[in-house]
């Protein structure tokens, strides 16, 4: 037992890309692969997944250290509930994956999948905004904070015949994203949708849009924005979260892969399928999932201030499932005692 300990040592100095399978692994310590493969059940040796993330200049790191910091109160250093903060993101939703798992029972023949080319994979391009759900006391109604989703599809005559329509046939394709369509997206759709669904619209509430900076999105002093969130009664304050943050928006965080979870269990062969699909996942998606995701980022945001700004952390996990059957879940996630100490060091600097 004791041999086997020290060769397990040995993995300590070996390079990680020397160590990234486990017949690797198990040439680097000299331990047999099947004696290798219990030790990882069994906890000694940990199977660790590296994801790569964005490379952080010092500018990004103080930019997404200031924005975090941003969203803590500062008297008992919870923070923010964000009942007022819409996030927006467009994601790109496939056909079907490259690479998929399925549970077969023994003889069971495997699905055999084809496709032309990986490149031709029928994909679309949605526009996803969400809001964090609550309780409407003044409606007395509960807010699911789904205000929807939608796709950059265009309808074009088809050029050519074909087996299955002839030319000139009114055929759907993937639209292109840019400025334009995306502020006609916001327009016709996503500020409709705040109009008709947020829970205390009528108040005058001032609403924050959070977007990431993709080259596709509008400025956050765009006056056509603002005149068409007027027109509508909204007052409405669009804002960038800082570059390269991708653990700062709620729908890069978890929402968009529960998404692509449940778009998956149904079968699609073409984009308006794909397009139905993706909707009917998004508005089954329970409530519970969009709060946990809101926690979630303040869970991130704790820990980016705790790295001063950087990503090299894991996403935090506090049992939240848990805490919801308990009835313990809180609403805002308080500071850590070391996250309370950088914030007191900056705001005294």
């Amino acid at each position: 037992m004791l041999d086997l300990l020290e060769k397990l040592e040995k993995l300590r100095i070996t390079p990680f890309d020397q160590r990234s399978t486990l017949r690797a692994a198990s040439s680097a310590c000299g331990v047999a692969r099947a004696t290798l493969q219990r030790r990882v059940k069994g906890g000694q040796v940990v199977a660790h997944v590296s994801i790569v993330k964005p490379l952080l200049t010092d500018e990004n790191k103080a930019a997404i250290l200031a924005w975090c910091i941003l969203h803590v109160q500062p008297d008992s250093l919870l923070f923010n509930n964000m009942y007022d903060t819409i996030h927006v993101d467009e994601k790109l939703f496939d056909l079907t994956a490259v690479r998929r798992r399925y549970y077969l029972l023994p003889g069971e023949e495997a699905p055999h999948r084809q496709v032309r080319s990986k490149r031709f994979i029928t994909k679309v391009m949605m526009l996803a905004g969400v809001a964090r759900p609550r309780w409407n006391a003044v409606s007395g109604f509960y807010f699911d904070g789904k205000l929807g989703i939608w796709p950059f599809i265009v309808q074009e005559p088809a050029v050519r015949s074909s087996s299955r329509r002839p030319a000139g046939t009114m055929i759907t394709k993937e639209g292109r994203v840019n400025k334009g369509t995306y502020r006609k997206m916001l327009f016709q759709h996503l500020l409709p949708a705040v109009r008709e669904r947020w829970p205390s619209v009528c108040n005058g509430e001032l609403l924050r849009m959070q977007q990431d900076n993709a080259p596709a999105h509008i400025s956050p002093m765009d006056t056509l924005f603002v005149a068409a969130a007027a027109e509508l009664g909204l007052s409405i304050e669009l804002c960038c979260q800082p570059p390269n943050s991708p653990d700062l928006n709620c729908l890069d965080l978890d929402l968009v892969s529960a998404i692509q979870a449940r778009q998956r269990l149904w079968t699609q062969r073409s984009i308006e399928e794909l397009v139905e699909a993706v909707k009917a996942a998004y508005w089954e998606l329970p409530p519970s999932t969009i709060n946990a995701a809101f926690l979630s980022l303040q869970g991130s945001m704790n820990l980016c201030i705790l790295d001063r700004g950087g990503n090299a952390f894991k996403p935090p996990h506090i049992g939240k499932a848990k805490l919801q059957r308990e009835g313990r879940l809180p609403e805002s996630v308080q500071c850590s005692p070391e996250t309370a100490a950088i914030i007191s060091q900056l705001r005294i600097a």
